[in-house]
């Protein structure tokens, strides 16, 4: 049934942009190149041109089609026989440069796999259905559109979600063209974030139903658009085909593509892709949508070993360098991915081991590859062009590797300080209660902890605190260091998130019951039992007992209504939750929560002693409780 209602919306697509195309030429649209044999893959002429120049004219002289025209120089596209032709014709070649037009391909990972690991039969079937997953991406109703669950953790290592966090456009404005295999025109992901029909291209089949195709690349360009989606969820998306089925494609249709999207006025061109030909038209072209300000952001490769391909391999080079961004691939353990391509010109990289996106047929898959860290760069670019002015997108390249982490030579994405980078830095408020404002070791290492996620702290003291302060702010964290009695119920009432974190405020906060057996603290603890790990409150970390503590400490605890969700319990007990959440109009104890509630574990003394898992648990419960996801 899937499948029959698949093949109607492409045929109904299919109609609408024959239709559209047919206007569109009428009107002196955009026209499709004319096919090569499937044999020749032919040259590529670079020739200088003037004033008096035309397309037209240029093709008659050359016996080829013009396939991108740059103001200075033309880019033709010539068969073989054309080029062979062309000397005995008596037409000079003086200040021309002729190619032959190299082969271009989607990245395969190492030891023969494809960027899937395991084929196209492995992604087949079994896999879960969009039906009720991911729905926000189609219009739902969160603040922010939330986040596949199988991406937490990768997404929280790159602050992916902090940064949603503290985002306000969310790349809305932003066109991303995805030079690629295709798309899966029907995905529900892609549902309102496609550009308009009669701006799509195929410089495969030559026609503009950049549809996927069955190959042994079958799903990548899906897969590639969606994370770019996921990252920046309100860009639009400029799907161009360049590639076919196995993901194989040449220079002179990359060079279309990439003239389409400087024609369709693409701020950024995502390429998972590349040659190893040092190719002078394909440079040219790269050359021209750079001196534009437009960004490209390429994949090095798969190879494993240095010999990134282009055009990734000119991103330390020429005058647009800043505009071109070369990608590798880590694993969720941040060490380099085996397969991924490293050398001196290799700038960013991100996760590609394990990433799930979207895959053709309302499906989605786990993707490997230097491919798919690649469009998670595109998206932070998006992502912050809505945040910032557009004068200030030529600096986004060393504000990106400058908010980094250093690993080896290379520096892993981080979108928090890559915002806070930017010279109109979005900020949230919040307010931090202590028991005493001559912060503890504890709660100073809490307030940095909150800064370094981009909120501007105020600090109260628990005493001198009020419900009213609460007013204007993002978030209320209690910290476990207050005196429960001089905060009470003070912020029961405020229609602000708030995240408590004082066993002996629970039943306060309606969070719990108030009886000796509801609400307590548990000592000599070091682990918890994670109870739900698809939750924006698990992080993304596996099941099963989670070391939250590097030495044991005291953990928080209470018993809770139905309304909540319980994310890690005790070991010894699942009753009783020490990370739990309520959203907003869900039933607590008593009464409706009237915003996100968190119950959260760590001691006065705890956050001292928070692993790193535990810290990707406390910003994923502030990040949580401020987001509305």
């Amino acid at each position: 049934m899937h499948e029959k209602r698949h093949s109607i919306h492409i045929w109904l697509y299919q109609a609408i942009v024959l239709a559209l195309v047919a206007l569109l030429a009428a009107c002196g649209g955009p026209t499709r190149p004319t096919a090569l044999p499937a044999s020749d893959n032919g040259y590529l002429l670079t020739v200088p041109i003037t004033a008096s120049d035309t397309p037209e004219g240029l093709a008659q002289r050359y016996g080829g089609e013009v396939i991108a025209w740059l103001g200075e120089q033309a880019i033709l596209k010539l068969s073989s026989q054309a080029a062979a032709a062309l000397q005995g014709r008596g037409v000079s070649l003086q200040n021309t440069t002729l190619q032959p037009n190299a082969t271009v391909r989607a990245p395969a990972t190492a030891l023969g796999y494809n960027s899937w690991a395991g084929g196209f039969n492995s992604w087949a079937g079994g896999f879960n259905s969009w039906a009720g997953g991911w729905n926000s991406w189609a219009g739902g109703t969160s603040t922010i559109p939330a986040l596949p669950s199988e991406n937490r953790f990768q997404f929280m290592l790159t602050k992916v979600p902090q940064a949603q966090a503290l985002a306000r456009s969310f790349g809305q404005g932003i066109k991303v063209a995805v030079l690629d295999t295709g798309i899966d025109l029907a995905h529900p992901q892609f549902v309102g974030r496609l550009a308009p029909l009669g701006e799509h291209n195929d410089f495969v089949d030559r026609d503009g139903i950049p549809q996927e195709a069955a190959g042994t690349m079958y799903g990548h360009g899906t897969g590639v658009a969606s994370l770019i989606l996921q990252v920046a969820p309100r860009a639009t998306i400029l799907p161009i085909r360049v590639l076919n089925g196995d993901g194989a494609g040449t220079v002179a249709d990359v060079i279309s593509g990439i003239q389409h999207a400087i024609n369709m006025d693409a701020k950024i061109i995502n390429m998972s892709l590349g040659t190893t030909e040092n190719n002078a038209a394909l440079k040219t072209m790269v050359d021209a949508a750079t001196a534009q300000g437009r960004y490209i952001v390429a994949s090095v490769g798969n190879t494993g070993d240095s010999n990134i391909t282009y055009p990734a391999a000119w991103a330390r080079s020429g005058n647009g360098q800043q505009f071109l961004l070369s990608v590798g691939s880590v694993s969720s353990a941040l060490t380099m991915s085996f397969f991924s391509c490293t050398g001196t010109v290799l700038e960013l990289v991100a996760p590609g081991e394990g990433v799930a996106g979207a895959y053709p047929g309302l499906r989605y898959a786990f993707y490997r590859g230097t491919s798919f860290a690649t469009p998670q760069v595109s998206g932070a670019l998006a992502l912050a062009m809505t945040e910032t002015a557009q004068g200030n997108w030529g600096t986004l390249e060393s504000r990106l590797w400058s908010a980094g982490s250093p690993i080896s030579d290379y520096r892993f994405i981080n979108l928090v300080r890559f915002l806070q980078e930017l010279p109109e830095a979005p900020r949230k408020q919040a307010l931090f209660v202590v028991g005493n404002t001559n912060l503890s070791a504890g709660d100073a290492a809490l307030r940095t902890r909150l800064e370094s996620i981009g909120y501007i702290v105020t600090v109260r003291a628990d005493a001198a605190s009020m419900s009213t302060d609460a007013i204007g702010r993002d978030v209320v964290v209690v910290s476990g260091s207050v005196s429960p009695g001089n905060v009470s119920t003070k912020f029961r009432d405020v229609a602000t998130p708030v995240v408590v974190m004082h066993w002996d405020l629970f039943d306060e906060m309606r969070m719990t019951g108030g009886k000796a057996g509801d609400r307590n603290t548990q000592t000599g603890q070091t682990q918890v039992t994670l109870l739900n790990n698809t939750h924006p409150l698990s992080a993304g970390l596996p099941g099963a007992s989670l070391s939250v503590y590097s030495s044991a400490d005291a953990l928080n605890w209470g018993k809770v209504a139905a309304g909540a969700v319980s994310v890690a319990s005790l070991t010894s007990d699942n009753t009783r939750s020490v990370l739990f959440g309520y959203d907003i109009g869900t039933l607590m104890q008593s009464g409706l929560a009237l915003h996100r509630r968190v119950g959260f574990f760590p001691s006065s003394t705890g956050t001292t002693r928070l692993t790193n898992m535990g810290m990707h648990l406390l910003e994923a419960a502030v990040t949580w409780a401020v987001s509305g996801n």
